[in-house]
């Protein structure tokens, strides 16, 4: 097989995952990998398929093949890490990110993700002497000022919170996260219309941001704006479609339809 047809089979896998055609993209992916077992990025897209498809284990035994073609792929061992971190397997998932550190000293996210492991954990000091350590190598980091807020907020610094999350909407006013992570604090602290605010300019930023959506949708039941409210539910049910938010999922279908009797009166 030449590369021009080599390339265009992966295209046609990561094309499959990206319109939601998991089970198809598995099946391509899965033939190309057993013709190209010497390629370490071949044992890395299956697994991200795998992984789409809600299969954690066999998409962390994909990346553990290739990794052994490629030790140093740093990009891999984030990725690993973060399938680890979601397993539950903390110890496992700091080690990539260590290793990830140990390649390159100044990599910032390395930092960032240790410290999400840590705050996973309720060791919120820990999460906060990562985060900062990431921001005195990358000041500028919206990831990292949007970990130190989630740590603050945890351990009951509010006033701290809101600050890092506003860093992070100077840093980068174009960023979604950034917005919505202000806007889902807010919300907390039940200042609706900051709340709305900043979930609204998350969306418009990007239209398929569904956890905005989700609080926007909160936002107006609480307001009994009903109509509104089922909108935006609707809107959250049409972008998120992880199979890691089937429960979820689930949820908001049933307020859904609670809401929609509500309308009937």
């Amino acid at each position: 097989m030449n590369d021009t047809i080599m390339n265009a089979t992966i295209k046609k896998g990561i094309d499959l995952l990206d319109s939601g055609q998991i089970q198809e993209a598995i099946v391509v992916l899965g033939g190309y990998l057993n013709d190209h077992k010497d390629e370490p990025d071949s044992w890395f897209f299956l697994g991200d398929a795998l992984a789409e498809n809600g299969q954690l284990d066999e998409a962390i035994e994909r990346y553990h093949e290739g990794l052994k073609l490629a030790p140093e792929d740093m990009d891999a061992l984030t990725t690993l890490g973060d399938m680890l971190f979601e397993a539950g397997k903390h110890k496992d998932a700091i080690a990539c990110y260590k290793k990830v550190q140990e390649i390159d000293p100044q990599d910032a996210d390395a930092l960032v993700s240790i410290g999400l492991v840590y705050n996973s954990q309720e060791r919120g000091e820990d999460a906060i002497r990562a985060f900062r350590q990431a921001l005195e190598l990358d000041p500028v980091s919206v990831f990292a000022w949007n970990a130190l807020g989630d740590a603050l907020y945890g351990l009951g610094d509010v006033e701290g919170a809101i600050k890092a999350f506003e860093k992070g909407v100077e840093i980068d006013p174009e960023d979604p996260a950034a917005h919505f992570n202000l806007g889902e604090l807010y919300y907390d602290l039940e200042e609706l219309e900051e709340a709305e605010e900043e979930c609204l300019e998350a969306v418009r930023l990007d239209p398929a941001y569904g956890m905005a959506y989700l609080t926007l949708g909160g936002i107006c039941m609480d307001q009994d704006r009903t109509a509104d409210a089922i909108a935006f539910f609707e809107k959250y049910l049409k972008y998120e479609t992880s199979s890691q938010a089937i429960d979820m999922i689930a949820e908001v279908k049933a307020v859904v339809e609670g809401l929609r009797e509500e309308l009937k009166g």
